[in-house]
């Protein structure tokens, strides 16, 4: 179905029958029962939330319809404008909006309502590295000492060895990789991951899982060490919100309302989805509106005081964000490529949970079926986007990273 059919309610009969439905692959795929799940993860995960500061502040709107007709990016269509891509049906943009100096120059909602709370994806993980980085800030975490100090029940596995700021990095020398043939494969510990977190039976046993024991299994790669290659995995990421809670004695949802959501002017809520163990999935299930996600990317730039009663990403915070991460072991990672084509750029690095940043500290982190967040400090800007692309052709492709850097630099006179 189209994307702008979510604008409406589903039908009944619609909802019902992808409730039942509900599975990970099923929803990791992108179909129509995803553009369900994407916008009522609550429906179907239990949920906890972070509620925002008491203070809501509306941000300014001062649209610049240049931006949608003269930013254009090389697509498999041709070189389209913002405006052009943002609707055509092979890329499925449900919400697109655009900040620059604290004020909303760009915003489209194709797919979804400005009300709408959709799920983040992997942009998620950007939550974790920022309160990570926090914590090594206030010196409640070493990142130079291993994993396995801080979860002392994965000592004897093979994460021994693992330094914290290498698998911050996702540099884990384990075999914990999301790959085409890893996530395709039931038997792999991938699959069986994320089966545990959404209380799915293990495909070679039939039973429910607990998502934390699977990943003390992780195998190494032969001739690997920790720190040499940047392999991508929400694995890794959760066990970031476990050190995260213990440190702080707290569920992941509260802290993260203490630390960053309560003190934002945000509209709503942020929903954390949960594994069956009470986990908030923060590597990928959490839900605002778009412009609550925008909100969150203001935080790392000089307006933070549009979305934000006290600052929360200090400059040192910020600095290790921008820094924290090894450029030969992106270089040697399979993102490395793929990020290139995606910016027309090389990226310099991935570092603490973002998949990119460039040597002039602009951030970038994508999700799957097509979310993305991309913060640029330098210029004053953030973009953010919604989307359910599926992977069958002619879908699947994801530009807008490209076109969000490319209106960066226009709206700064690059």
């Amino acid at each position: 179905m189209p994307v702008s059919a979510a604008k409406s309610p589903f039908s009944l009969e619609f909802a019902q029958e992808a409730q039942k439905s509900f599975e990970n692959f099923h929803y990791q795929m992108g179909g129509d029962h995803a553009l369900y799940y994407n916008l009522h993860l609550s429906e179907v995960l239990p949920t906890a939330t972070s509620k925002p500061s008491e203070l809501y502040k509306p941000l300014e709107k001062r649209l610049n319809p240049e931006v949608g007709n003269k930013v254009t990016f090389p697509v498999k269509e041709g070189e389209l404008t913002i405006n052009e891509y943002v609707v055509h049906p092979h890329h499925r943009l449900q919400g697109v909006l655009m900040i620059h100096k604290g004020k909303i120059v760009y915003e489209a909602y194709p797919g979804m309502n400005p009300m709408d709370l959709h799920a983040w994806m992997s942009p998620g993980k950007t939550t974790v590295g920022l309160v990570m980085a926090q914590l090594e800030a206030e010196g409640k975490v070493d990142m130079q000492k291993e994993v396995v100090e801080y979860l002392p029940e994965f000592k004897g596995t093979n994460w021994d060895g693992i330094k914290m700021i290498d698998a911050a990095n996702m540099a884990t020398g384990l075999q914990l990789e999301e790959t085409l043939d890893s996530i395709i494969n039931p038997s792999s510990i991938i699959v069986k991951f994320f089966s545990a977190e959404f209380g799915a039976p293990n495909p070679d046993t039939g039973k429910v899982d607990d998502w934390l024991a699977i990943l003390k299994e992780a195998e190494k790669i032969e001739g690997e060490e920790p720190g040499e290659v940047f392999r991508y995995s929400s694995a890794v990421t959760q066990i970031f919100v476990v050190i995260a809670e213990r440190i702080e004695n707290k569920t992941w949802a509260k802290l993260f309302e203490e630390r960053v959501w309560g003190k934002m002017t945000a509209r709503l809520a942020m929903q954390h989805h949960l594994t069956p163990d009470g986990t908030s999935v923060a590597h990928g299930l959490l839900s605002t509106t778009l412009e609550d996600f925008g909100r969150f990317g203001l935080l790392f730039t000089p307006s933070w005081e549009k979305a934000a009663v006290e600052p929360v990403v200090s400059a040192e915070v910020l600095k290790r964000l921008q820094t924290g991460g090894s450029p030969e072991a992106f270089r040697r990672g399979a993102k490395f490529e793929g990020l290139t084509e995606e910016f027309r750029e090389e990226p310099l690095m991935n570092s603490f949970q973002f998949d990119a940043v460039f040597e002039d500290g602009a951030l970038y982190k994508h999700g799957n079926v097509g979310q993305g967040i991309y913060i640029d400090p330098k210029r004053d800007f953030v973009g953010v986007y919604f989307s359910t692309n599926g992977y069958i052709p002619p879908y699947g492709e994801d530009k807008m990273m490209g076109y969000l850097r490319r209106a960066a630099k226009y709206l700064d006179g690059e």
